[in-house]
Order: C-alpha cells, then structure tokens, then sequence
C-alpha cells in the first residue's frame, strides 16, 4: 500500500526500535553524489562495443559489451566511471547515524563505508562469500555492509581497483543466487524477519525485480514483515504511468510504497527518521520563578505541575524520558514526573538532569533537587549541548529568557522538534508566534487544535495540549 511520510518514519522507527529492521541502498544515493546511473556506467564501454544507445536494458547492453570486448574491458570501464573524488551526501551522513546493524547495497562505489567511517562506526565488510567466516564480536555495536554485486577496493581514489567483480551482465543476474548462495540466503532469511527500507531505487532499476522476487518466493501462507521503497515520481506522463503500474505491482507483492517529489525530499526524510529513532528523551527548556506571585509564573507553574502528571500518566510505552539541564523549567517537571509516578513505576533514570562543567566554586546540588540521576560532565554548556541535543527526540518550552531561546537555537540545529507552551510567555511566547504547526509535520485537524491550545489562557487545556503534541510526535 502507499503510505504517507509520518507513517513510514513511525512504523519503520517501531522496527529499529525492537533491531528489526535493515537498509537496502540503491544507485540513486550514488547518483547525488555525482555517479552516473545504469546506462551512463556502462556508454564508454558500449561506444566502444559498438553496442546500439537504443538498447534500455542495462545488464543485456552489458552482456552484449562482455560478448564482444570480454569483461575484463567492461569492468575496466567502469571502474574508471566510479573511482572518482566524490564524497557522501547527506542522505549517506544520516543513513550512517541510524541504529541499523545491516545495511546492504549493490552499489559499486563506497560512498556508505565512508560515512561510517566519519561517523567512527565500526562495520563488518561482507563483499564476497568468503568474508562470512569473519564475525563481529557478541554484543558489539558493529555494522555490517553487504555489498551484493561487488565492490570496489578500499584503497586511495585513483588507485582503486575490484574487490569482488561487479554484477551487471545477464548472465551475472541469471547465475547470482548459484554464484552467491550464502548471500541469497542471508538476504532471504532477514526479508522474513528484518522491515527493509529500501532507497535510491528507480522504476526501471534492474534491482528493482529483486524485490518483486524476494516477495513472490515466499511460501503463501508465511507473512514477512512490512517492507518499505521510497520512489521519486516521474514527470513524464508515459513514465509516470509506467511508475504506477510499477508501484501497484510492488504494492500487490506485499512492499509499502512511499513516494515523493523529488530525491531532494529524501533527506529530510531521513532526518526525521532519524530523530524517531533516538532514545524517548524530552527536553524541558525554559524559566520562571517557581516561588513567584505574578500571574504569570503562577501559570507556568501550574502548566509545568499538570504536564509532569500527564506525562506520568501515560501509558508506558509512550512515557518519555525527563531530561534537563538542570534549569527552572526542568527541576519543577521532573519532580512533579517523579511524585506522580508509583513507587512501582519510578526509576531514576528516567529523569536525566546533566551538568556542565563547574564555573564557580560552589555549585552543589540543593537536596530538595536531588531526583533522577545527575550527570555531571567536564563539558561547557555548549559543548553539553552538541553532546545531549543529539540523543533528544522533542523539547517542550515553558516560560524563558533570552539563554532560553539560545536553548532552542542549539536543539534545532540537531533536528529536535520544539513545543513551545506560548500562553508561558517569555521564549515560549515567541517560538510559538514564529513558528508554523507545518515545521513539526503538523497538519491534521486534532494536531492544529492542540497546536492553537498551546496558546490558550487555561493552564490545563495548554498542558494537555503539549502531552498530547509529546505523544503524537515522539511516539505515534
């Protein structure tokens, strides 16, 4: 079935979350990176060949090259396509920061080895059948790469040559499962219990038909877990009407379709896939004078009071995680979380308050403070930031100040999602006037209802406003 973006990131999140879930990279990700696609890798070669332009089916053109030159010619030419200075896109850069164990990808290139290489992850490089006899060790966070038709040498670029040979004649295809069958087997067996997302796929990518396979070869009574393609739609009237029958065929095999405008919309995507997958951390940012007798902080407190008890109430499996760094906002929510949680319920890991480096000479922890788990840290508050925003789903915003709104700044550029309690004043005030419900993804009538409530004079009605906005987001 089609599924829409907030569907997609919400049930593929569910599947990462429980180790679930893999990635299947295709040569459109190769192809923002500046590498040319199917025919394009292989014209050098077919000019050469005198094979005919007019020919559309990239593996037999290759065949047809491999017959006349020999293959020795055909990889050479490819190779010379490939092995070129490119650098990972940004779609590669958040791919790499999933909590995924397996990516696969039958792209030459090493553009996904790259970027987990400059995001320090450690991965297992499954090439050729033989590099199955080399395993991770038990409870490592090791990746793994499966480069299922052959890969280029980890060398300097320039001097690389293959380290398994390509996949891309007929005969290639035709004889893979007889010439691969570890890997057939392994991707056989993760179809049936692993979602796959599967991107950089178009519908006339000889790849295509593997997931029409993959679908088909599956015992009719056995259900394999919801599979995912992401699939940029095609302007062309004759393409976009092939593309539908394409996507209903996929459709009809059991794979949820997803489209979008264009690759472009593939990263921001990806980065709130990404964000989902995070641990369940909520920010509260945000100041107010707990003690006070204006109006005003009396309603903060009293919206800060009837968030941390709806947040408490919450079914366990959608209760965040209270993290702070320790400020007005933040102590009065997570004592509140904490009081209103059973004694059964409490744990003090989930109220997270971390500490900067010490600027003074007494900062000591007052004792009606001492709830949940401190983290103190040798960071500066800036520093804190680049290491905590990044492990954070959502921020809500009570009240604040000008440090507030720097806050909200840092947090943002991380990709957390910001609630900004507005009726609170202060920061809280003007995110919300600044903001549009369209930058969270809100746009259902219940969502731009709690959006609008966030602004309302009842302390009640705005708290509830941002439990349920902390829900839908970070959970649904």
């Amino acid at each position: 079935m089609t599924v829409t973006m907030k569907e997609l990131v919400a049930k593929f999140a569910e599947a990462v979350a429980v180790g679930d879930a893999a990635v299947f990279v295709g040569a459109g990700t190769s192809m923002a990176a500046g590498l040319p696609d199917w025919n394009a890798l292989i014209d050098d070669a077919r000019v050469a060949a005198d094979v005919p332009a007019g020919l559309a089916d990239a593996p037999l053109a290759a065949q047809y090259i491999a017959n006349t030159d020999g293959e020795g010619a055909l990889h050479a030419a490819i190779k010379r396509k490939i092995d070129v200075d490119v650098v990972p896109t940004d779609v590669h850069d958040t791919l790499s920061q999933l909590p995924i164990r397996d990516y696969w990808t039958t792209n030459y290139d090493l553009l996904v080895e790259q970027s987990l290489k400059a995001q320090d992850r450690e991965y297992q490089w499954v090439v050729g059948e033989q590099d199955y006899a080399g395993k991770p060790a038990a409870g490592t966070s090791t990746k793994r790469v499966t480069k299922m038709h052959g890969s280029l040498t980890r060398d300097a670029q320039g001097q690389r040559g293959w380290q398994v040979a390509p996949v891309i004649t007929r005969s290639d295809f035709e004889r893979y499962e007889e010439q691969h069958p570890i890997t057939w087997t392994r991707l056989r067996a993760a179809w049936l219990t692993n979602s796959f997302l599967f991107l950089g796929l178009s519908f006339d990518d000889p790849n295509l038909n593997l997931l029409l396979r993959l679908s088909r070869s599956l015992p009719a009574h056995i259900d394999a877990p919801p599979h995912y393609v992401v699939f940029a739609a095609k302007a062309d009237p004759v393409e976009h009407r092939l593309q539908q029958l394409r996507v209903a065929d996929l459709e009809k095999a059991g794979v949820n379709v997803h489209m979008i405008d264009s690759h472009a919309d593939l990263s921001p995507l990806l980065s709130q896939l990404e964000v989902r997958c995070r641990p369940e951390f909520l920010f509260v940012s945000g100041s107010f004078d707990a003690t006070g007798t204006t109006d005003e902080d009396r309603f903060s407190m009293s919206v800060a009071q009837t968030l941390a008890m709806t947040l408490a109430g919450s079914n366990r499996s959608a209760r965040p995680t209270i993290v702070s760094f320790g400020g007005p906002a933040g102590q009065v929510v997570s004592r509140h979380f904490r009081y209103a949680l059973a004694s059964s319920e409490y744990r003090p890991e989930s109220v997270r308050f971390y500490y900067r480096k010490a600027e003074t000479g007494d900062e000591s922890i007052p004792i009606e403070h001492r709830v949940g788990m401190a983290i103190f840290t040798e960071r500066t508050l800036d520093e804190m930031r680049d290491f905590v925003f990044p492990q954070v789903r959502a921020m809500v915003v009570i009240g604040g100040g000008s440090r507030t709104g720097e806050e909200v700044a840092a947090a943002q550029t991380h990709g957390v999602l910001v609630i900004p309690v507005g009726a609170t004043g202060g920061a809280a005030k003007i995110l919300w006037d600044a903001m549009d419900p369209a930058d969270l993804g809100l746009d259902s009538t219940d969502e731009l209802a709690w959006w609008d409530q966030l602004k309302t004079g009842s302390a009640t009605l705005a708290a509830h406003a941002a439990g349920m906005l902390i829900k839908r987001l970070m959970f649904e």
